[in-house]
């Protein structure tokens, strides 16, 4: 692991799969990839746009052996065993950064080599709601702002008050 506690990431995965060899209906689920950041890319074409990806270490999260639940319902997941780690054609070990929710890592104190996948929600994301910009736009436009005469709150020159304490000496103590 890293020293670093925020280089975790989750990406939510939307598969395709049978349930069984016998099965002939296809099930629809979600499987979620945890990962450890080990390279940042960007891309720059030409300067008229940039994509970034991240370079991740997958844990292997179709067996028990990368990952588990506990009792108290928290994800833990071990990266000593990992998927797609490019070594394989089909492998692949980078993600879009906008496809990726960051997560912290705990270590496990009662299972070695076992992390808590601890979820975090930035300090600078708001819900803005599913609109489009352009309904943001219309939205501020149609609140009734009343008008404002900023000249009632200046105090004109002959009424300011002056600030300054004269009861206190200017004497500086230490």
């Amino acid at each position: 692991m890293r020293r670093t506690q925020n280089c975790g990431v989750v990406v939510n995965s939307s598969i395709t799969s049978y349930a069984s060899a016998r099965d002939s209906n296809l099930v629809e689920g979600n499987v979620e990839y945890y990962g450890l950041l080990t390279n940042i890319i960007e891309l720059d074409y030409y300067g008229r746009w940039k994509v970034v990806l991240f370079q991740c270490d997958w844990a292997d999260v179709n067996t028990a052996r990368g990952i588990k639940k506990d009792k108290f319902g928290f994800t833990i997941v071990n990266f000593s065993r990992l998927i797609h780690t490019g070594q394989q054609l089909m492998d692949e070990p980078y993600v879009f950064s906008s496809q990726v929710k960051q997560v912290f890592y705990s270590k496990d104190p009662t299972d070695e080599g076992w992390y808590v996948a601890l979820r975090n929600t930035p300090r600078d994301l708001f819900d803005m709601g599913n609109g489009s910009r352009d309904d943001i736009v219309k939205r501020s436009e149609t609140l009734p702002f009343l008008e404002q005469n900023l000249d009632e709150n200046i105090p004109s020159t002959s009424t300011q008050h002056q600030w300054v304490r004269h009861d206190v000496d200017e004497d500086i103590y230490e």
